[in-house]
């Protein structure tokens, strides 16, 4: 049988920067991976995920700003540039009451933030052409992470402090009874002190046992290039999304401007979700984007799918389990966890090292839903 101290299964975002902190704080620590690292078949690939902390959630809006420096530290150590702050833009009609739940809160908290009509969005942002009723939000604290070299970051950094990365094992089973969990996989059997879950999407089945009220929804993304690339780039444009269709979409970085639906997609489950890419989806959003960039020629470049690992709540899945206490899992990030991971894997880390965690994650507890119920 195999030892170590800690073992992290499951190396997409959250693994990944779970790994990473605990090698930074010494421990023995192996990483478990079913595919190559960088894989597009999870939750954590591509080339962009938005960083905000425009939310109608002081809870959030927190976290994201212990985050920031997470990332900007994980820059300086890598030499890579992976996070871009071009402020986010938020706008809906007037009255919109999810923009103006999120306004509230940062009036609340004294965050910065500027609200604007479509004609100073004009000014600021030459290229960008809102519905003339719209009410906007600028935020200064926004922008991108560039998600797959976050991941290859943290793993590649954990590796030069020690920690272990076996790419390619499948994981066939964990035991949970006598205390210290052991891992069953495909390169043999690892007994360990602590164990950390990070199953992205294939949550619903890993954790099958749990009876956790997760769904899995199918997402689509897809990339358009100006006709002009000058003007639509990081310097120019913010990070922007419509409150009123859920759509949003990035400035010219990779393949070209990216732009999703944050609505939800249907059902589904990791390994059985349809690849294939929804055309009546790619011309909605390239209507949406010329309508909102008018002038700019846009031709469609590429397309890729993505999942969101759903809780009822949109709260996170941050805790021991609840039949092992030397079991952590973090799971159902709700199509909003990316920009949190550095913060996650470092919560994960004290958690497992010193049974405890500065940040507050009460709220995230695995138990939540069964005492609902009571």
């Amino acid at each position: 049988m195999l030892k170590a101290d800690f073992v992290v299964v499951g190396l997409g975002a959250m693994g990944s920067a779970a790994l990473y902190h605990l090698a930074r704080l010494g421990a023995d620590v192996v990483g478990i991976e079913q595919f190559r690292m960088g894989h597009g078949l999870g939750s954590s690939h591509g080339h962009s995920r938005a960083f905000r902390n425009f939310y109608g959630d002081a809870l959030y809006v927190e976290m994201a700003e212990a985050a920031l420096p997470l990332w900007q530290e994980l820059e300086a150590r890598s030499g890579e540039r992976l996070l871009t702050l071009t402020g986010l833009l938020q706008f809906a009609g007037p009255g919109n009451p999810v923009l103006t739940q999120k306004v509230g809160v940062m009036e609340a908290l004294g965050r910065p933030h500027e609200m604007l009509s479509a004609a100073e969005v004009a000014a600021r942002f030459p290229t960008l052409r809102l519905p003339e009723e719209s009410v906007a939000c600028l935020t200064p604290l926004g922008g991108f992470l560039d998600a797959g070299r976050c991941v290859l970051a943290h793993l590649r950094l954990a590796r030069a402090m020690g920690a272990a990365v076996h790419e390619e094992v499948r994981v066939d089973g964990v035991e949970l009874g006598g205390g210290f969990p052991v891992v069953e996989t495909s390169a043999g059997r690892y007994e360990c002190g602590r164990l950390i879950i990070t199953p992205g999407p294939w949550a619903p089945e890993v954790l099958e046992a749990l009876a956790l009220p997760l769904e899995v929804t199918r997402q689509q993304k897809f990339y358009f290039r100006p006709r002009e690339r000058e003007g639509y780039g990081p310097g120019e444009l913010p990070v922007y999304g419509d409150m009123e269709t859920q759509f949003y979409g990035f400035p010219d970085y990779g393949p070209g401007l990216k732009v999703a639906d944050d609505g939800l997609g249907e059902a589904t489950s990791a390994d059985g979700v349809d690849r294939t890419l929804d055309g009546e989806k790619r011309e909605a959003l390239g209507r949406w984007l010329a309508g909102i960039m008018p002038g700019a020629g846009f031709s469609y470049v590429s397309g890729a799918t993505c999942m969101y690992t759903m809780t009822p709540d949109r709260d996170f899945l941050i805790g021991p389990h609840p039949e092992n206490g030397n079991v952590l899992v973090a799971a159902g990030f709700s199509g909003h966890g990316f920009k949190f991971s550095a913060l996650v894997g470092k919560i994960l880390a004290e958690l497992a090292v010193e049974d405890r965690t500065e940040q507050p994650i009460e709220r995230f507890r695995l138990d939540r839903f069964a005492a609902a119920e009571m």
